[in-house]
């Protein structure tokens, strides 16, 4: 396909400024760091912050609360939808850093800026209003592609005139970076082996909200069956991103909905199976094949059921909970499809003694195997443990493993 590229100046290559660090086997892709540590990105996407442009601090808290809440620490401000004061001052406040594109979306798809020096201008007042917020680390020039030669050079001499801190980089998805999704609901070992490496920066899947959220959002007459207006609200069936996957593992997995409080309750059993899948697969290869992870998305600007960890009505779903649970910073989790256990520690604080221990159970309760083993972790690493053997006690029906990590202290 056509398009627009950049490349470094002949000879460029050889300079220290490029060449792959020595401890980064991730290269190309991009690992950020704060203060030379490395730091495992988790966290999503935001479109428009509110459909109503309802973008006050109250308005907006709460969502920056549900994020660190969660174990996220970054957020990309997806074609730069999100302009007011307040989301920078809550990234900051809460700790979340920020990579910030401007406004030209698909390549070869869509339009290209007709008016350089405006689209030139625009960007110059976001970068001079916002530069002086730690939580921004990045500028980007397009979501998909490169910016128009002209454009492009134009935005990167901007950017070092009037921030001179940050790097620019003309494509958020590609460059460096893992490039995009799966959209659709995946197996959870997908998320460990073929789906997404590097720094991912659109991972999506379904997230149905709570019966309540729902019930608030769509008419007691189109609520069952599935309705027009749950297309309206994000749930496409057929075309595009496409519910079918999801219906057709909960139809497997519990049987199909035999009426929408059925339907919401087989749908929170995936949401968290889904979600914490993606970032624990994340864990799997933290520094290996992994520097980042984020969601495709974290934020609905409006009900929906789709691309969410939180309802627009503040309320937190299985999604929610799954990411939280795979996102934590201390974590330990049984890898797929191998079922290797292993503990991640993503925090600056190496730990020494920590006993990780997995319990095997059929469904009766009745315990079919025990495993123990006590664990030095360094900071900001994943550690390998034991192997569960379970093929001969799946033989005879299905089983439960619950892991639990302890600390010297007991904590």
């Amino acid at each position: 396909r056509g398009g627009w590229a950049n490349s470094l100046m002949p000879g460029a290559e050889t300079s220290p400024a490029v060449t792959a660090l020595p401890d980064d086997p991730l290269s190309p892709q991009m690992v950020l760091r704060v203060n030379g540590v490395r730091i495992a990105a988790r966290g999503g996407n935001w479109g428009m912050d509110d459909m109503m442009k309802r973008v006050g601090t109250d308005r907006l808290t709460p969502y920056f609360r549900l994020h660190r809440e969660a174990g996220m620490n970054i957020i990309r401000n997806w074609m730069g939808q999100s302009t007011e004061e307040a989301f920078y001052a809550l990234a900051d406040r809460h700790g979340l850093m920020v990579l910030n594109d401007f406004w030209e979306s698909t390549q070869d798809n869509d339009a290209e800026a007709q008016d350089v020096p405006l689209f030139v201008a625009n960007a110059r007042d976001v970068v001079r209003r916002y530069r002086t917020h730690p939580s921004i680390i990045l500028w980007f020039g397009r979501n998909e592609g490169v910016p128009q030669p002209i454009l492009q050079t134009a935005l990167q001499d901007m950017v070092w005139q009037e921030d001179g801190t940050r790097l620019y980089k003309g494509n958020s998805r590609v460059i460096n970076l893992g490039g995009s999704g799966p959209y659709e609901w995946h197996p959870p070992e997908d998320y460990f082996t073929g789906y997404p490496h590097g720094f991912a920066i659109e991972v999506g899947t379904a997230s149905f909200p709570t019966l309540e959220s729902w019930q608030r959002t769509v008419p007691v007459e189109d609520r069952w069956p599935i309705s027009d207006t749950w297309v309206y609200h994000d749930w496409h069936q057929e075309r595009g991103v496409s519910m079918a996957s999801f219906v057709r593992a909960m139809d497997t997995e519990f049987g199909p909905a035999r009426d929408l409080a059925d339907f919401e309750r087989k749908a929170q059993m995936l949401n968290y199976e889904s979600h914490r899948a993606i970032f624990e697969g994340f864990n799997a290869g933290l520094w290996t094949t992994n520097s980042a992870r984020m969601l495709w998305m974290t934020h609905p600007a409006w009900p929906s059921s789709d691309f969410q960890i939180y309802s627009s009505d503040y309320d937190t779903h299985a999604a929610f909970y799954g990411t939280k649970k795979g996102a934590e910073p201390v974590h330990i989790q049984m890898n797929q499809p191998g079922r290797q256990v292993v503990m991640v520690n993503t925090t600056r604080q190496p730990l020494t003694g920590v006993k990780a221990t997995a319990r095997v159970t059929d469904l009766t309760g009745a315990t079919v195997a025990t495993h123990a083993q006590t664990v030095d972790l360094p900071a900001n690493a994943t550690v390998a443990l034991f192997p569960l053997a379970l093929d001969a006690a799946l033989a005879k029906g299905p089983v439960l493993v619950r892991l639990d990590a302890s600390a010297a202290d007991g904590s």
